[in-house]
């Protein structure tokens, strides 16, 4: 936990308080391909997403060992609300923003509804602020969302602008629903109602109050807004996915005693069956812990007010890959476990299994990270971006 003991206490709330409103949602979010607008205002008005926003605009403000929690637990009941909800959760933004820009987002009315989208499109300097065009292919909940916050490279006709450091500038922009064109283009086998739509901007003016240099310390001083937002935000996905795959081991062990095989006996009377349980169980449990420790590391950095270092990075990144891996082996081979029960819809391992490969195909947790993680270990430079 964090030192704000309150917030924390809250958000871990939050799951079994909600558990409800999204099994009822469920389905019609799949049906409608994003969340139904009732859930959407249930989640806003629970604190769901407002878990890193700073507690003078209303937020929870929790640490990451938190927030990676309440994303599990969420994605043990439906992994497209759990997605939703970790990629909503870019308030910490207004810790990013000055003032100004902090009071347009958070007008103090109902929490704004955020939705980001990772690979950077093309920004140009203008006066009083940037002209921002780009194409995101997969931007979950975007029309949920009030607010889309992209990231932006800063370009000087062909060449980035470079900061002081040497490094190309990138900017986070806020931007206004009403300025983007979304192309509803998710048309998956999983995750259905996570909406992951594309979002097309075309020369759009932003503020240069409704931006802020992804690279600069964060305005307020706690521990949440010490940290790289990279380290707020990249292990999210992960914990959605671990919450999945956690929850078809669950449902396989409350099938077994009780389904019959072709073979004579019930499912869980097969050694093969309880060594694979055994196994694939053990190994995902294992890849949490890792993650978890990681998470724990950071709190404890932050609350401190010491530096991450690239290390703690490369452990992030390695324990997100090495979660990923393990997962997809469980999924797999819990699936199969299952037998035919496994194939039908509407069947709990049915849909975890679909839902959980598609949560474990983001690129934040790609096997390319491990190569990075080994560099740095070796005294080399990560050769990533936004590592």
């Amino acid at each position: 936990m964090s030192d704000n003991i309150l917030g924390d206490t809250r958000a871990l709330a939050l799951p079994g308080l909600l558990r409800g409103a999204i099994e009822a949602a469920r389905d019609e979010a799949d049906k409608l391909g994003r969340l139904p607008d009732q859930l959407v205002g249930e989640l806003r008005a629970s604190g769901a997403l407002s878990l890193y926003t700073p507690r003078e605009y209303g937020g929870l403000e929790v640490s990451v060992s938190t927030a990676l929690t309440v994303y599990e637990q969420l994605g043990r009941i439906d992994t497209s609300a759990a997605w939703v909800v970790w990629n909503a959760n870019f308030g910490f933004t207004a810790a990013m923003l000055g003032e100004e820009g902090a009071a347009t987002v958070w007008s103090g009315g109902a929490e704004p509804v955020l939705a980001n989208g990772g690979q950077p499109g093309r920004a140009v300097a203008v006066d009083g602020g940037y002209r921002l065009c780009g194409h995101w292919r997969m931007v979950s909940g975007i029309e949920a969302a009030d607010w889309f916050l992209p990231l932006g490279a800063v370009m000087d006709g062909d060449q980035p602008v470079l900061t002081e450091a040497g490094t190309p500038e990138g900017r986070l922009f806020h931007v206004r629903k009403d300025q983007l064109t979304i192309e509803r283009t998710w048309n998956a086998d999983g995750m259905r109602g996570s909406g992951s739509h594309g979002v097309v901007l075309q020369d759009v003016f932003v503020p240069a109050e409704l931006t802020a240099n992804i690279d600069t310390p964060l305005r307020l001083d706690r521990a949440p807004y010490r940290l790289n937002p990279i380290l707020l935000v990249f292990a999210g996905c992960t914990a959605v996915a671990l919450g999945t795959v956690e929850q078809a081991i669950d449902e396989l062990v409350a099938l077994a005693p009780g389904k019959a095989t072709p073979f004579g006996g019930l499912l869980a009377e097969q050694p093969r069956v309880q060594e694979l349980l055994a196994r694939h169980e053990t190994a995902v449990r294992a890849a949490r812990l890792f993650l978890f420790d990681v998470a724990r590391r950071i709190d404890e950095a932050a609350r401190r007010g010491e530096p991450t270092t690239l290390d703690v990075h490369a452990d992030l990144h390695s324990a997100m890959a090495h979660a990923a891996a393990t997962g997809r082996e469980a999924l797999v081979a819990i699936y199969q476990l299952g037998s035919s029960t496994s194939l039908y819809l509407g069947n709990p391992l049915e849909r975890l299994h679909r839902d959980g490969m598609v949560a474990l195909q983001h690129i934040n947790q790609a096997p390319e990270f491990f190569g990075g993680s080994g560099r740095v270990r070796l005294g080399l430079e990560p050769g990533l971006p936004l590592f």
